[in-house]
Formats: C-alpha cells, sequence, structure tokens
C-alpha cells in the first residue's frame, strides 16, 4: 500500500465543501469524524486505499453542493460536428490552449487563476465511438468583505464552475454558486459568469445554441401536471355536483335576466372554480402535504399576457393556492400556456439505502425556475448546499417535462 507523505487540502476546497460534508465522507468509509475534520480526512488519507473514493466524493460535491444556480442551454445538432466525436473535442481544446486529455487538479495546490481549467473528463457512450458526456471545471474566485466580531474581514470566495455537455442530448449545463444572498448582487454578478462560460463554450467548440422561450410552455405543462394532481380530488368533488351549479346558476341569472350565462363569461365554470378554492383553503394542510399522487407543489408563478402585462402570483405571507390574483388569471394563463418563471417544492422520497418504504422520509426540495432567451435557469433554494442526489432527481423531472414525457414522473 503506498504510502501518502502528507495529505494537505486545497483552501478552494476547504471553502468550497461544507464541514459536515467531509465528515459524511469520513463515516462512510468508517472513520473516525469528530474533532478537527481536516485532522481525521489527514489520518483517513495517509495511504492510498481511500484517496480514490476521496477523489470521487470531491468530484460530487464539486459538480452539485454550493453549485446550486444550474443554466440549461439546448444546441443545435450542427454542433455535432464538432461535439460529437471525441477527437475533435480534444482537438479543439488544444487548439485553445488547454488541457486535451482527462485529468484531475481540484485536489492540487497550486495557485489557479480565474479561468484555469481544473478538471477534465470525456465519458464515450456504449459503443465507444461517439461521447456520451463532456465535464469540465473552471476556476473562478474574487474577494469580498465580510463582517467579523472585530471588524470587517477580507474573504477570498471560490467558485468552481461545472459545466456538464450531453452532445446526444444537445444541451449543456452551467453550474455555479450563487456570489450573494442579495437577488441583485447575486444576479448581476451570476449573469456575468454565466455569459463568459456561455460564450467560452461557443467559441472552442463552435456551439450554435437555440433559442429557449418555447420553455416557457414547459414551465406551463409543469405547472399544469402538479396543480392537476394536487388539485384532483377537490375538481372531483365539484365535477360531482355540476348539474347543480349550472341549474342554479341559470336560475339566479334569470332573476337578472341574463339569459346566456356561457358568454361573455362561463358563470357555470367560474363558481365551480370558486367552489374549488374554497375546498382547498378548508383543507389547506392536506393540500400543501405530500401524498404519493404529487410530484410536488406550486408555490409561485410569473407570467405575462399578449398586452405585455406582468402577472406574479403570490402573496409574501401566502401560497399561491390562496392569492385571489391566481385565481382571476387562471383562464388567461391556460389560454397563453406560458410562464416566465415558476417556484416549485418538489417532493422525494429518500430511503437512506433501505428497502424498507416505512422508514423512508420525503425531502421537500424548493425551486425556482426561470426561462430567458438563451437559458433555462434553475435555482434551489433555502439551502446552502445541494447534494448531487438532489440536483439529479430535480434536473431529470425538469428533462422529462422538456421531451414531453409527462407520464411516469413518479416513478
Amino acid at each position: 500500500m503506498e504510502k501518502i507523505q502528507k495529505f494537505l487540502l486545497p483552501d478552494g476546497i476547504k471553502e468550497s465543501i461544507f464541514k459536515y460534508r467531509f465528515k459524511d465522507f469520513l463515516k462512510s468509509i468508517d472513520k473516525p469524524f469528530s474533532g478537527n475534520v481536516y485532522d481525521r480526512l489527514e489520518q483517513a488519507l495517509v495511504t492510498d486505499q481511500f484517496l480514490g473514493l476521496f477523489e470521487k466524493f470531491v468530484i460530487d460535491e464539486i459538480s452539485n453542493g454550493k453549485n446550486r444556480q444550474v443554466y440549461w442551454c439546448d444546441f443545435s445538432i450542427e454542433t455535432l460536428a464538432i461535439l460529437g466525436e471525441i477527437d475533435k473535442i480534444r482537438g479543439k481544446l488544444k487548439e485553445n490552449k488547454y488541457k486535451s486529455e482527462d485529468f484531475n487538479d481540484l485536489l492540487s495546490l497550486e495557485d489557479f487563476d480565474n479561468g484555469d481549467l481544473v478538471y477534465l473528463e470525456i465519458k464515450e457512450n456504449d459503443s465507444g465511438e461517439a461521447p456520451d458526456k463532456i465535464s469540465l471545471a473552471f476556476m473562478e474566485k474574487y474577494d469580498i468583505i465580510s463582517e467579523g466580531d472585530e471588524g470587517p474581514l477580507l474573504q477570498r470566495i471560490y467558485d468552481y464552475v461545472w459545466i456538464d455537455i450531453y452532445p446526444a442530448q444537445q444541451y449543456l449545463q452551467i453550474k455555479s454558486r450563487p456570489y450573494s444572498n442579495q437577488y441583485f448582487a447575486n444576479l448581476h454578478e451570476s449573469n456575468r459568469v454565466f455569459q463568459f462560460y456561455h460564450n467560452l463554450m461557443k467559441k472552442i467548440f463552435n456551439i450554435s445554441y437555440l433559442n429557449m422561450e418555447e420553455s416557457k410552455g414547459v414551465l406551463y405543462n409543469i405547472f399544469k401536471v402538479l396543480t392537476d394532481r394536487a388539485e384532483a380530488s377537490y375538481c372531483k368533488e365539484v365535477e360531482e355536483i355540476k348539474d347543480q351549479v349550472y341549474d342554479k346558476t341559470k336560475e339566479l341569472a334569470s332573476l337578472l335576466n341574463i339569459s346566456d350565462i356561457s358568454h361573455p363569461v362561463d358563470m357555470p365554470n367560474r363558481i365551480s372554480r370558486l367552489l374549488e378554492r374554497v375546498l382547498i383553503l378548508e383543507d389547506i394542510d392536506n393540500y400543501m402535504s405530500y401524498d404519493p399522487d404529487k410530484l410536488g407543489i406550486v408555490d409561485r408563478i410569473d407570467f405575462s399576457d399578449q398586452s405585455g402585462a406582468k402577472v406574479n402570483a403570490l402573496s409574501q405571507e401566502e401560497g399561491i393556492e390562496i392569492a385571489d390574483i391566481y385565481f382571476d388569471t387562471r383562464e388567461t394563463l391556460d389560454e397563453l400556456k406560458q410562464l416566465n418563471k415558476l417556484w416549485i417544492r418538489w417532493f422525494m422520497r429518500t430511503t437512506n439505502g433501505s428497502e424498507d418504504e416505512t422508514t423512508s422520509k420525503i425531502e421537500q426540495i424548493e425551486t425556482r425556475i426561470e426561462v430567458y432567451a438563451d437559458r433555462i435557469l434553475i435555482i434551489f433554494l433555502g439551502v446552502q448546499s445541494v447534494p448531487k442526489e438532489v440536483q439529479y432527481y430535480v434536473l431529470s423531472k425538469i428533462k422529462k417535462f422538456k421531451e414531453g414525457e409527462n407520464s411516469g414522473l413518479l416513478d
């Protein structure tokens, strides 16, 4: 067994991965984890027995973890003229002065500059004739001033920008960490980082990006499936009395000499929707809770009508199911079938490796999804780090919706 003289963790890795995640790794290999976690890591990694496992752990953490902003970009089939062949991919990297063979410098102690490539892996497909996935990581670092007990402190922040390219499926994902907890400060810097690497991929691989505006329809489909499932039982109750609703509406309308109860306003439908809303509000805890038939709950929507007017349906203290504006604009939304932004709490069952479903837990994953001309942006909310399995779960659901596979989403 080869002896490692001294194990030192780069500052960037220390800053980018929470200590509790290092402890989780030590637990997974049955090593002591109490006390100074870095000392414990050094003790565990003084031989190469666990180094391979640790390298894989670091890759999983850096490619996910604090990188909880995911930019999704589709590209044209013409782009496969380069991205469809491994030799051409490596040739383009070499031509642009980057390393072209697979390597991993994530644990290197070298002082990298902004924009340096620190990781490359090109995976072949099952036939071994074409690339299945291309993964790259670039170093970004910046200094911020934070308030400490003894006054302002200068803090070095590391951002390993992670890019996964899927040639056969014609899209790529750029992952980065939020620059700031303040929305507008983060928006400016995060957009700068995204645009830089979006353009860099275009320059290196001659990528021809597709317009992503049509994905507003994908957001509507997600909204429709999630809300239909959440509201199904309440809609069924109202559907059972639809004849009575129609008759009562006609009776009341006749008192006002209204002869047509369907035009210009479909009154029976409006009343039915109002009854559904009341049923939901009276059963709000169950509506918001997990059910095996639910993928998640829509918390908020943002869309623009044909006049350009914008609707952002949410009350700050109340969710979308209570907001009046949501019910007032639902018909317009169903006609447009497009959303600019969507806030979702996904339900994810975790079993901790056990096949016994009685021991499983339901995790709620808060996300905001936004559509722009050049990207879909998925942001994981309410947490500082998002494990690989959680990111995969959400992104795989969105992928199925993009591909039109609305069935089987609960699998």
